[in-house]
């Protein structure tokens, strides 16, 4: 492959027209096919695994062909990105911008791509960053985020992290942010990890959205770093919820879809709540406030009921502990409902100034009129009870409908997204089985 990278750059400089597949990709990726402005010390070939070297030593504009070896690029043990992905990666910590790509061959065994330097550098987190992270939040969207929430969201999680990907200016400005909180799902096949991103606090300093465009912007260049480092072969799929411009540069530029709209449901504040308890069965609510008044009973209730939901979060005992009490957010309640002594449900709502949101629920199907009496625990008077509420199990679906609930259209006008990695058909899945709650994502 090296002799017929240099003849095809031979025969390009010599003003010769493209002759076949590489000499086409290498010309798609100039400017009007011209290699005359690409310097010879700037034509650089990399084969299976190897590194491109030294990054930062390339000149500024660079053309590189990547040739697979007996190893492709798949990834190494231990998650080291290699191959084609860890040229990708070379380039974007060293500060450039992939201008263009092409591929020729069957399976695309040979890459070309033009890169220039433009001083904007992605890499990964590190300790000290944050900061830096927070100022940049309260510069993105005029509020702020406070230190200890973002430390339990993305260091304390159970699941592992931080996972985060963040972009500098030339001048070391952090102008950035991609990144995610991993959550264990159950319902996903064998074949695929059980861990997906919730992707959440994507941002880009106002003075840098004008930094390239589409696919060599910031936000795409740091969700490219980010999709190379924590996604590729490692989870099944990336979601989250979004609206608007982002989610046109989403599906545009970053390899989302959008699922459906966020499924809002209100219980008006005139609405009287529907159904009745069945007579004999009478609950016990428990206002759960601290980690011990979470114990075995929770797993052994997701563990009964999970597959009468289909694909939904793993709603296990570690992780609401880490979700509802280890959060710092005030206002969050936790209140579960017992039937001799056994755990029938529980539900997980916040008391807003305007109403009470209902972010999340588990109840078992045998015992459904338990959702009737949390729900009435959980309501305040003269308020509306609002949450999400998938229309998928349809069992679930019935019973919200049955106490009243009615479908709103979503106010910030959000939709679900997702990108799928290892789990290719993800978002068929989540349309067809998929239970999800306001509470699994970032926005409760």
């Amino acid at each position: 492959m090296e002799t017929a990278w240099h003849r095809s750059l031979d025969r390009l400089r010599a003003g010769g027209a493209p002759e076949d597949d590489l000499d086409r990709a290498i010309a798609g990726v100039l400017p009007r096919g011209d290699i005359s402005a690409v310097p010879e010390d700037a034509a650089r070939l990399v084969l299976g695994s190897q590194s491109i070297g030294d990054a930062e030593a390339l000149p500024d504009e660079a053309l590189i062909g990547w040739a697979a070896g007996g190893d492709g690029d798949a990834d190494a043990p231990g998650g080291e990105v290699r191959g084609y992905d860890r040229l990708i990666l070379d380039l974007l910590e060293a500060g450039f911008r992939i201008v263009r790509e092409r591929a020729c061959g069957e399976s695309a065994p040979f890459r070309v791509l033009r890169a220039r330097r433009d001083g904007y550098r992605i890499r990964s987190f590190r300790p000290g960053d944050e900061l830096a992270i927070l100022k940049l939040f309260r510069d993105s969207f005029g509020e702020d985020l406070r230190l200890d929430r973002w430390r339990w969201r993305y260091v304390d999680n159970p699941r592992g992290g931080p996972r985060i990907s963040l972009a500098f200016a030339p001048d070391g400005r952090l102008v950035g942010q991609y990144c995610a909180y991993p959550v264990r799902w159950r319902g996903l096949p064998p074949s695929a990890p059980a861990e997906g991103h919730q992707v959440g606090d994507t941002m880009t300093r106002r003075g840098a959205r004008g930094v390239g465009r589409g696919p060599t912007s910031i936000l795409a260049r740091t969700s490219r770093h980010f999709y190379l480092v924590h996604c590729n072969g490692r989870v099944a799929f990336n979601y989250g919820f979004n609206t608007g411009n982002i989610t046109k540069f989403s599906t545009r530029y970053v390899g989302a879809h959008v699922v459906e709209d966020a499924p809002n449901r209100v219980l008006p504040k005139e609405a009287p709540l529907g159904g009745r308890p069945r007579f004999g069965r009478g609950y016990e609510l428990r206002r759960i406030t601290e980690r011990f008044g979470i114990g075995p009973e929770f797993d052994a209730l997701f563990d009964r009921v999970a597959d009468r939901y289909g694909l939904l979060v793993e709603r296990s005992a570690e992780y609401l502990r880490w979700r509802y009490l280890d959060c710092p957010d005030d206002g969050l309640e936790l209140v579960a409902a017992y039937r001799r002594g056994r755990l029938a449900g529980w539900v997980a709502a916040r008391r807003l100034p305007d109403g009470v949101e209902l972010g999340d629920a588990l109840i078992d199907p045998r015992e459904r009129p338990a959702l009737r009496s949390l729900v009435a625990e959980v309501r305040a008077a003269g308020l509306p009870l609002a949450g999400w509420f998938s229309e998928r199990p349809s069992w679930w679906s019935r019973e919200i409908d049955r106490l009243g609930f009615v479908r709103r259209p979503e106010p910030q006008g959000l939709v679900t997204i997702m990108v799928p990695f290892v789990c290719g058909d993800a978002v068929e899945r989540l349309r067809a089985t998929g239970y999800y709650t306001k509470a699994d994502g970032d926005l409760f």
